[in-house]
């Protein structure tokens, strides 16, 4: 495994880590200060401390939705440039009360600075169902 591959895994075994143990603290190291944060809705800029705010939201609209916590099954990436790369995310949550597990996906554009990757595009293509009829964006996609 190139020096690459092994940040991009290490990444994201932070970012999934951070998510199963409620650990705001590191999921924050995985942010820029102010990042894009974007799904079907549209795009909006926010803060790392937005995002970090809104998680319970996230956490509870998991639960009443009975959705356990997303387990990343696959990951592609490419470097677009030396301070760029895209990474592709496709994730799995298991259903609380049984069912074929709930498929999510996004990706991210980490900038690179050398030294460690961080988020700042968050793209959020396939998230928790949302109820019919309900429109919106929220701060937090509720994707992984």
């Amino acid at each position: 495994m190139d020096g690459m591959e092994a940040r991009v895994d290490r990444f994201l075994a932070t970012f999934s880590s951070a998510n199963e143990a409620s650990r705001p603290d590191l999921l924050g190291d995985c942010f820029a200060d102010s990042f894009l944060s974007a799904n079907s809705s549209g795009a909006r800029p926010t803060t790392r401390d937005a995002f970090l705010a809104a998680l319970p939201q996230r956490a509870t609209a998991f639960g009443d939705a009975g959705i356990g916590v997303p387990e990343l099954v696959e990951r592609t990436w490419r470097r677009l440039d030396e301070h760029y790369l895209l990474v592709r995310t496709d994730w799995q949550a298991p259903r609380a009360f049984g069912g074929a597990p709930v498929a999510l996906a996004s990706s991210f554009l980490l900038h690179d600075d050398g030294r460690r990757l961080r988020i700042v595009l968050y793209l959020n293509h396939e998230g928790l169902p949302r109820p019919t009829g309900e429109v919106g964006h929220q701060v937090i996609s509720a994707g992984p």
